[in-house]
């Protein structure tokens, strides 16, 4: 069974990722599994609004069930919910693990437990959480795509990684798009990293992909354009650190409405992080403080 795992906060954007994970379920199928994480208690606390909390995500399903779903398609969708205290980041992993994701749709400017951040910090940090794909919904209402654009370096890129991709086939049934990027000074590797490509399509169990080689020595710009040339309406990459994936969501590139950041972003994770060791219990205290905060920047951080 596949499951769509689906954060929610209460702000108007969330109406616009519920309404793309529906159009998602329906073309699938899937089921989607509604997650809200009420900041009014931390994790170990009582919450007495739970209920309360789960019956306002019932009242926005059953708004937005047919809103933009035939009565037959909106009927076929079920859903779960679960209503938590604390914030996303204290239950993503484990509820991506207890429902089995497939996927997790969540918006680009994702409130979490009222933590202030600049929009896909959140998103970017739950990536770093889940082991499987992250699809970043922006606010607005879209239609799913009709072409599909991933980019990456393929040349490091695990051939372990392109199964998840191949899985998402049948939600997004169009042609897709290779692309590599190469700097100037690596002109002497097209040749391998034409074949990496190459590669690459070959183990995709995607029927219609073309492969691209282009040069540009700012390969996230050269992205936002390749899709803005080509009017790709989903964009998936494979980062391979946390730093790259926030810089996907810069915030100079949400302010200018940069081409990337106005589509949905898939986001495969390309290799299991390493987690660096401590040596002791007062070293283990640092880095646990220290983890949030480098992997959710504040807006001065973000340049």
């Amino acid at each position: 069974m596949k499951t769509i795992l689906v954060p929610l906060d209460h702000t108007a954007a969330a109406e616009h990722t519920l309404a793309y994970a529906n159009k998602l379920a329906v073309r699938w199928p899937a089921e989607i599994v509604l997650l809200y994480c009420y900041p009014g208690a931390g994790p170990g606390q009582p919450a007495t609004n739970l209920p309360e909390q789960e019956q306002r995500l019932r009242s926005l399903v059953e708004r937005l069930r047919y809103q933009q779903l035939t009565r037959q398609d909106g009927r076929r969708i079920r859903y779960r919910y679960r209503v938590l205290a604390g914030c996303l980041h204290d239950h993503a992993a484990t509820e991506a693990a207890r429902c089995a994701a497939n996927l997790v749709v969540m918006g680009l400017e994702h409130i979490d437990g009222n933590r202030q951040a600049s929009p896909g910090n959140h998103a970017a940090a739950i990536t770093e959480l889940v082991s499987c794909p992250v699809l970043v919904v922006p606010p607005g209402r879209r239609t799913l795509p009709n072409r599909v654009a991933f980019t990456a370096d393929f040349a490091t890129l695990p051939l372990s990684v392109l199964p998840r991709l191949s899985a998402l086939h049948e939600a997004f049934p169009v042609s897709l798009d290779l692309v590599q990027f190469y700097s100037p000074t690596q002109r002497p590797q097209r040749r391998q990293l034409k074949q990496a490509v190459t590669q690459a399509a070959a183990h995709l169990t995607w029927p219609l992909t073309t492969p691209h080689l282009l040069e540009d020595d700012a390969p996230l710009e050269g992205s936002s354009e390749f899709c803005a040339r080509t009017q790709a309406q989903l964009l998936i990459i494979a980062p391979g650190s946390p730093a790259q994936v926030l810089q996907y969501f810069d915030r100079c590139y949400t302010t200018t409405r940069a081409y990337h950041t106005q589509i949905p972003v898939l986001v495969l994770r390309a290799a299991e992080r390493p987690t660096a060791g401590a040596c002791c219990e007062k070293c283990a205290e640092r880095l646990e403080r220290e983890q949030p905060a480098r992997l959710l920047p504040s807006h001065a951080a973000v340049h």
